[in-house]
């Protein structure tokens, strides 16, 4: 510690005594160890302790010591290195996410075309959040509509929907026959007009001598009333029906089916429709079921056949309505549900390949 208040001492005319220092070099001696003293003395007379340090006095020995109270070293644990464990000590991550070793991800985004996409934050997530996917509201409106041109995109989903003023590019129809007994004139037709068709073969059957008929027109079965007779074979065709099993020389039945594939022009309307009630299976039946409930409802809809196609819409929400299906298409097996939530939610299902598989939905949840 360092001492104030030197006194400098004078010396005057040397005064020397023999086998002794004078008295002049003695006080010069004096003054060199008073200097020598004053200059080794510390400049500081203050000591504190500062941030992580405690000072400790031993008064019977005279040392002062400093004792560190904060990081006396450092140890890398897992994902960390550090160049030193004391002084001046750099540490690094060998890793991201959570502390954990390993990857060097640092930032997490989604884009898509066709979903909306949406995060917990703005931006790519680089810490933690959550991106959510969905899929987007298409704004179409449930009605009837006439020739309509139909958007579908690669997903299935109705896109887009709107009446046409007409349909196709025909400009001209006329109708021919490559056989026998009909008449047709009037064609072809360019704008509008009719085609006339006449049957010139058989218009009417009546019944002669030992001949007995079902009908006098229409599908009529001839019978004969005696035996003997000289007809020896009856067939059946038709331009728009499928016929099979004819002629029948002998005995026998002609079969007469509507084709499996029928051509439409003009609107294609899906008729028949259900107020569907609560706890009760949809009727195969008819093509949409509607319902509207005042309170959380359920239904059943049973397996379909091939190419059924059913369609469900809430038209008031009074709480939620849960069908029960069997066979769903979204499962691996058995059945799923179909949540409706609020009004105006709708979907369509057809049954393929043994399954029901929703081709349009607006707003419900599938499980």
């Amino acid at each position: 510690m360092a001492i104030s208040g030197i006194q400098v001492i004078q010396v005057g005319l040397p005064n020397e005594s023999t086998g002794s220092d004078s008295l002049y070099s003695a006080f010069n001696k004096t003054v060199t160890n008073f200097n020598t003293l004053f200059n080794s003395a510390s400049p500081y007379s203050n000591v504190t302790n500062g941030i992580g340090t405690v000072a400790n006095a031993n008064a019977s020995t005279g040392v002062l010591t400093f004792d560190n109270t904060g990081v006396l070293s450092i140890t890398a644990g897992t994902g960390i290195s550090i160049n030193q464990s004391n002084g001046n000590v750099i540490i690094s991550s060998n890793g991201g996410g959570n502390g954990n070793a390993g990857g060097t991800v640092t930032s997490v985004g989604v884009n898509s075309s066709t979903l909306s996409v949406n995060t917990t934050v703005s931006g790519n997530i680089v810490s933690s959040g959550n991106i959510i996917v969905d899929l987007p509201n298409i704004a179409n409106v449930a009605g009837t509509y006439t020739y309509p041109t139909v958007t579908v995109d690669s997903y299935g989903r109705v896109t887009n929907i709107a009446n046409a003023n007409s349909v196709g590019t025909v400009s001209s129809v006329n109708l021919t026959t490559s056989g026998i007994g009909i008449q047709v004139s009037g064609g072809p037709i360019t704008t509008s007009g009719n085609i006339n068709i006449i049957n010139t073969g058989v218009t009417r059957l009546s019944a002669g001598a030992g001949i007995n008929l079902s009908g006098s027109n229409g599908n009529v079965t001839v019978s004969a009333t005696v035996t003997g007779g000289s007809v020896t074979s009856v067939g059946l065709s038709s331009n728009t029906l499928t016929v099979t099993n004819s002629p029948v020389t002998t005995t026998g039945t002609m079969n007469v089916e509507i084709p499996a594939n029928v051509a439409v022009t003009g609107r294609l309307l899906l008729s028949g429709s259900e107020d569907l009630i609560s706890g009760e299976a949809a009727n195969l039946n008819v093509t949409a079921s509607y319902f509207t409930t005042t309170t959380a409802s359920t239904a059943t809809l049973a397996a379909g056949t091939t190419g059924l196609i059913k369609t469900f819409m809430m038209v008031s929400d009074g709480g939620d309505m849960v069908i029960t299906v069997t066979n769903a298409g979204w499962k691996a097996t058995g059945t799923g549900t179909i949540t409706f939530g609020d009004i105006g939610d709708a979907c369509t299902l057809q049954y393929i390949n043994s399954k029901w598989f929703c081709i349009g939905q607006n707003g419900v949840a599938f499980a």
